[in-house]
């Protein structure tokens, strides 16, 4: 039988992406995300790839801290750097958007799989429908979800973007209506090319 130890290595080493691509349908997530343990090494799995990170002082060497019971994980997740100076105490979710959530990981990842399963985006309403919490929660998950997956440099090296635009005034035509003052009626349509 692997110990918990071994099977976060191997989830590491087989990379959260590989997991994550592997869910296709709401039942592989259902069962990707059944736990909060597992959701939270999947978590780990995609925050540090390479191993645990002190978010303080980017010491790579930490410890899992144990409860006051002999044996007993005081919270589990809970690390401590192993740095002198620094022995900071941190979670998977310290100094993320998820910092001091009161949802569960499993409401989090469902949440991220959802928006990033959408072509068009997910509206907060639908969001809150699927994974069972309000409206103004989802609105909040949805933007601190789009702010944990974007990153600050997407584009390297020279990029180049054209605009044009579709669209325009309307020409002279004796058979049609006249418009109201400004645009109302014909949106400008934007098109990008690369």
């Amino acid at each position: 039988m692997m110990t918990l130890v071994a099977r976060g290595a191997r989830l590491m080493a087989d990379g959260a992406r590989e997991v994550l691509s592997g869910i296709t349908t709401v039942g592989d997530m259902a069962a990707a995300f059944q736990d909060e343990d597992r959701c939270r090494r999947l978590l780990e799995a995609m925050v540090w790839p390479r191993g645990r990170i002190c978010p303080a002082c980017g010491y790579r060497i930490s410890i899992a801290l144990a409860g006051r019971d002999l044996g007993r994980r005081a919270r589990p997740g809970l690390y401590q750097c192993s740095s002198r100076e620094c022995r900071f105490q941190f979670t998977v979710t310290t100094r993320t958007p998820l910092h001091s959530t009161k949802l569960p990981l499993r409401v989090w990842l469902t949440g991220l799989w959802l928006i990033l399963q959408s072509d068009r985006g997910i509206s907060s309403v639908r969001l809150a429908e699927a994974i069972g919490v309000s409206q103004p929660t989802a609105w909040r998950m949805g933007h601190a979800l789009r702010r944990l997956v974007t990153r600050e440099e997407q584009l390297d090296g020279t990029v180049e973007i054209d605009e044009f635009y579709i669209g325009g005034g309307p020409r002279n035509d004796a058979d049609r209506p006249r418009l109201v003052r400004g645009r109302k009626g014909q949106p400008r349509t934007t098109k990008c090319g690369f």
